[in-house]
């Protein structure tokens, strides 16, 4: 459920210890360094755009898809 100035592949940031998506699931040794990633790609307005997370993701439903 991804929200506008989301990453569509978020799937869980409510956890302060781990974060999951559609990617990967990551855990964090403090609160800080989980805000520096998900405020810094996933939940900004404009980064998120350019996680390479995203980018492979991307790249994989393009190569699902495509042959229909």
């Amino acid at each position: 459920m991804a929200f506008a100035g989301m990453c569509p592949y978020l799937k869980d940031a409510r956890g302060m210890e781990r974060t999951v998506c559609e990617c990967a699931k990551f855990t964090f040794p403090d609160k800080v360094a989980r805000r520096e990633v998900v405020y810094g790609y996933c939940g900004h307005p404009e980064n998120w755009k350019a996680c390479m997370l995203k980018a492979v993701m991307d790249r994989y439903y393009d190569r699902k898809y495509a042959d229909g």
